[in-house]
């Protein structure tokens, strides 16, 4: 896989030392894999403002988002490319086709095919959020904020777009901002359980583990599946040297979801805690060989890898 390309690594000899890491929730992409409230109605994101395309490009619409569905995402592409073709006008397809291009990890072409929607219908709330999302995977955190702002300007409650909005703070380092937009997340959806975890990190990077823990515990009683719960928990139990708690966080999610590196990374460095040297290295190379940059450091900080 391409996220897999940029990393060659040497293992070296084992080291000592530490690096607790820190909590992390991907920003959610609209449409891509549903986890909280769907909030793009036509008349909240300016959808009913475009020109409305002929039969058949909505055939091949259809036809793209199965194929993605699917991860048919070359298919898919190509279906959105005839869409476009025969319907040049439809914003849609070129939103769609963006979000194919995101999980090809295309971030440039993703970004233009939502500029261009956008182009096409100003009020499109969807397509500055999904253009947010793209601008928070190449780390320009402002650009999202911006875009997840004009998106709530559009349709102030799109809950997503605030829980969004958060995460963007945290990775600036605004952690009460960040708070402030989960609890208007959670306001306009009590039962967002992403919204409580983005705020959760916020709350673990101001060292305020009691609040994090409480919020991680209510996203884990509205979404037992959602893995980056018992990830983050995981975190905080981590940095109480709750290590068997923490353990028993990080199993869980990696059974949830086996691409967790952050839950690999947490894991590696309960390993080390426990001087169990290693196991520790397995999970940390583990994780750095899925691009997690935290592992790669403590990896390289450990002499244990290379690139």
């Amino acid at each position: 896989m391409k996220r897999f390309g940029w990393i060659a690594l040497i293992v070296l000899g084992l080291g000592a030392g530490a690096y607790l890491g820190y909590m992390h929730l991907p920003m959610e992409r609209e449409g891509a894999s549903p986890a909280g409230p769907q909030v793009d109605t036509a008349a909240r994101d300016g959808i009913g403002s475009t020109e409305a395309p002929s039969a058949s490009a909505e055939e091949y619409c259809r036809q793209g988002l199965a194929h993605r569905d699917k991860g048919e995402l070359n298919q898919a592409v190509e279906a959105f490319n005839k869409a476009i073709e025969i319907d040049p006008g439809n914003a849609e397809a070129y939103k769609d086709r963006g979000i194919v291009y995101g999980l090809q990890e295309e971030y440039d072409r993703e970004i233009e095919d939502y500029t261009k929607a956008i182009e096409l219908n100003p009020r499109y709330a969807v397509a500055y959020f999904d253009r947010g999302v793209a601008w928070g995977r190449k780390a320009k955190f402002d650009k999202a904020i911006a875009d997840y702002t004009r998106a709530i300007e559009i349709n102030p409650a799109y809950a997503k777009a605030y829980s969004n909005r958060a995460f963007a703070y945290i990775k600036a380092g605004k952690y009460d901002k960040a708070i402030q937009d989960c609890n208007k997340a959670i306001e306009l959806d009590p039962k967002y359980a992403r919204a409580y975890v983005n705020r959760a990190t916020a709350y673990g990077r101001k060292d305020e583990y009691d609040k994090a823990i409480q919020d991680c515990n209510k996203a884990i009683e509205l979404d037992p599946k959602l893995a980056a719960a018992y990830g983050n928990r995981g975190f905080i139990h981590l940095n109480r040297g709750e290590f068997d708690l923490a353990l028993d966080d990080y199993d869980t999610a990696l059974r949830l979801d086996p691409s967790l590196a952050m839950a690999y990374h947490g894991r590696g460095m309960v390993y080390l805690q426990q001087g169990e040297e290693d196991l520790a290295s397995h999970q940390l190379i583990t994780a750095c060989g899925m691009g997690y940059k935290p592992a790669c450091d403590q990896a390289v900080k450990m002499g244990k890898v290379t690139f």
